[in-house]
């Protein structure tokens, strides 16, 4: 009896430490890898709960879009096993006040074989499950730009391993659009306080990748076009070309001058500029520009299907050196309030996913874009500029007739 008691109370013993084991290691640890790619890693105790590693792809808008050092507060993740789910819509969250990442809907653990994770930010009630094929149905991008949200989706098939981390790499869903101009005419000084982009696709439905997104896309400042193929371990938009919704940002105006500098309006390194976070953040989409010339040309792009941008801006003639506001002319802008005035510029998209897109407005080299609601429109619409050309002609010197001159000196 006495033998009983003792091997039960030993089991007990060990039982009690095993699950004071579990109880330490209860909540999954969660870390983000630095934008020079160091990863942080987190550190399981027990071997048996599943702990998240995850790292963003590189951006540049601070505080509302994610990279490396720029982690979210949290993401949603679901998971399948053995064909059937595992995780359903788990909430992973970072605690601020003891720096760690916790599983809010309380602890997984790891099977014997792969789990398959799914997860996102931001897709909200557009979350589609299904066991390994989810959605996110009708995703739309709200009007305001201030309240859009950087779109994040992520798979990882893993098994426990060494250390149970399931590493997840998570891919921007959204195109990235800022704007920057530049003026080439010292003989003009452009102000500008406005961008607006018209006539885009604004719902689309989006269905997650077949494979890891495990390749994590640093930021590659200087360079374009960062994503050269797009294979299975990127999800996929439907097809999306235009619609009827605008996109626009107000700013403190920034001066042109004619010096050639470009001059960022949207997005700036700089942290802490005023309108830096003013960078949009829309559905990726192909669009055809609103046609200015021909017989497909209507006077008012509003009246067609096109896209365009819209550029409110002041332009003065410089007669001198300098600027002079105050006596120079105002070619474009509003005379009564001092405002800006919208330039229209018909513009072609092709925007893909997890790509920045910077377009540069340059003044000086052509005709300042169109006014985009003229009083008659015609089927060509109005520039907003009309460069000075010049056009000579010279008189011809007209023969007049004088009395004849005499070489010699007459005699005497």
């Amino acid at each position: 009896m006495n033998n009983t008691v003792n091997i039960i109370t030993n089991h007990l013993i060990y039982s009690m430490k095993k699950m004071k084991r579990f109880f330490f290691g209860a909540f999954g640890l969660l870390a983000l890898a630095s934008c020079s790619n160091d990863e942080l890693t987190s550190v399981n105790r027990d071997g048996d709960e599943i702990a998240f590693s995850v790292v963003t792809n590189s951006a540049t808008r601070a505080a509302d879009v994610y990279c490396n050092n720029n982690k979210p507060s949290g993401f949603e993740v679901w998971a399948t096993y053995d064909g059937a789910t595992y995780i359903d819509g788990d909430q992973i969250t970072y605690n601020e006040n003891n720096s760690k990442w916790v599983n809010t809907s309380g602890t997984r653990y790891w099977p014997d074989g792969e789990v398959s994770f799914f997860a996102h930010v931001n897709a909200g009630d557009a979350f589609n499950w299904s066991d390994g094929a989810p959605q996110i149905e009708n995703f739309t991008v709200v009007i305001d730009v201030a309240n859009q949200q950087d779109l994040l989706y992520a798979v990882k098939t893993a098994s426990k391993g060494t250390d149970g981390k399931a590493e997840l790499n998570f891919r921007h869903a959204l195109s990235q659009i800022v704007f920057q101009a530049k003026n080439t005419n010292p003989n003009l000084y452009v102000e500008i306080s406005g961008v607006s982009v018209c006539k885009l696709g604004n719902q689309n439905t989006f269905t997650y990748p077949s494979q890891n997104t495990d390749d994590n896309i640093v930021n590659h400042a200087g360079t374009t076009g960062s994503i050269t193929t797009y294979n299975d371990s990127w999800g996929r938009w439907n097809e999306l070309a235009g619609g009827s919704e605008s996109y626009s940002v107000e700013f403190t105006s920034v001066a042109v001058p004619g010096d050639s500098e470009i001059k960022s309006l949207t997005s700036t390194n700089e942290n802490g500029k005023e309108f830096s976070s003013n960078a949009m953040l829309l559905l990726p989409q192909t669009t055809t520009a609103w046609v200015v010339n021909g017989d497909e040309a209507e006077g008012k792009p509003a009246d067609q299907n096109g896209t365009y941008f819209l550029v409110k801006c002041r332009i003065y003639n410089v007669a001198g050196e300098t600027v002079d506001r105050e006596k120079d002319v105002l070619l474009w802008g509003n005379t009564e309030d001092g405002t800006g005035k919208d330039a229209a510029i018909p513009v072609a998209l092709n925007w893909e996913q997890g790509k920045k897109y910077i377009y540069t407005f340059v003044f000086g080299e052509g005709n300042g874009g169109y006014d985009p609601d003229p009083d008659n429109p015609d089927p060509e619409p109005t520039p907003v500029l009309v460069p000075i050309t010049f056009e000579v002609t010279v008189d011809d010197f007209v023969p007049v007739t004088e009395e004849e001159v005499m070489m010699d000196k007459p005699n005497a």
